[in-house]
C-alpha cells in the first residue's frame, strides 16, 4: 500500500513532456540549472538530467516558470570604502576638507546555478559629526543596479553613488572663543543592500548593522537618488 501511494504521489506531480522528434514523457521536474533541467520519470523514479532545448516551445516555457518559481538564493556581500576625490577651502583660521566617497560592493553567488534578471537596491549611510542626528546613521544616497546573468559561484561588483562628507579644523595657534580647538568630522555609516528576483519579489538582503535595516525596509528605489547630499 505505501508503494502504491508513492507511485501515486509521483504520478500527480508529473507531467507530460514532447522532445523535438515527438516523443512523450511522464516525468517531474526537480531542478533547473541554466539551460540544463533534471527530471525524475514517473515510470521507475529514474532521475537524469538534459538541455531544455530537448523539449517542445511549451514545455521549454513550462521548464522556465517552474525554475523562476521554484529559484533558490544564497548570497554573500562584501564592501570596501573607495575614496573618489577630495577638495579643501579655507575660511579664516578654520580650514574645511571635503572628500567624496563611494562604496564597492561584490555581491557573491553562493550556489553553483546560473540565475537571472536581479535587481540590487542599496542604501549608502554617513555619520554626521555635526548639528542635529550627532552621530547618528543616516540614509545619505540610494541606488538601484541591474544583474542581467550571475554565474554560479561568480561575483558581481559595482560602486555606489558618492558621498560628501566634511571635516574641519582650525589652524596654528587659534582657538575658538570658548577656549577649544574641536575638530568636526563626518564618516561613513554602513550599508544596506536589498536584492530582488525577477517577479519583484526580495529574495536577500544584507546590513552592515542591523539597527539600519528600518531605515530602508519599504523604500524600493527603482533608479539612484542622492537625497542626503
Amino acid at each position: 500500500m505505501l508503494s502504491l501511494c508513492v507511485l501515486a504521489a509521483s504520478a500527480l506531480s508529473a507531467r507530460e513532456f514532447t522532445d523535438q522528434q515527438g516523443r512523450k514523457l511522464d516525468a517531474e521536474v526537480v531542478a533547473v540549472a541554466g539551460d540544463q533541467v533534471s527530471l525524475k520519470r514517473a515510470a521507475d523514479g529514474r532521475a537524469f538530467t538534459v538541455p531544455v532545448a530537448t523539449f517542445s516551445a511549451a514545455d521549454q516555457g513550462f521548464i522556465k516558470e517552474w525554475g523562476l518559481a521554484n529559484q533558490k538564493y544564497s548570497f554573500d556581500v562584501t564592501y570596501e570604502k573607495k575614496k573618489v576625490d577630495s577638495t579643501k577651502k579655507k575660511f579664516g583660521a578654520e580650514l574645511m576638507t571635503t572628500e567624496t566617497w563611494s562604496y564597492k560592493i561584490a555581491l557573491r553567488n553562493r550556489l553553483p546555478v546560473e540565475i537571472q534578471n536581479l535587481r540590487v537596491d542599496y542604501w549608502v549611510f554617513k555619520k554626521e559629526d555635526q548639528g542635529k542626528g550627532k552621530g547618528t546613521a543616516r540614509v545619505a544616497a540610494s541606488g538601484s543596479n541591474k544583474v542581467d546573468s550571475l554565474k554560479g559561484s561568480g561575483t558581481h561588483s559595482f560602486d555606489s553613488l558618492p558621498v560628501s562628507l566634511n571635516k574641519t579644523q582650525l589652524e596654528g595657534n587659534f582657538i575658538y572663543i570658548d577656549g577649544t580647538r574641536p575638530r568636526f568630522a563626518d564618516a561613513m555609516g554602513g550599508l544596506v543592500v536589498r536584492v530582488f528576483d525577477p517577479k519583484n519579489r526580495e529574495v536577500f538582503s544584507y546590513a552592515s548593522d542591523n539597527n539600519l535595516l528600518p531605515a530602508a525596509a519599504g523604500q524600493t528605489r527603482g533608479s539612484a537618488s542622492n537625497a542626503g547630499n
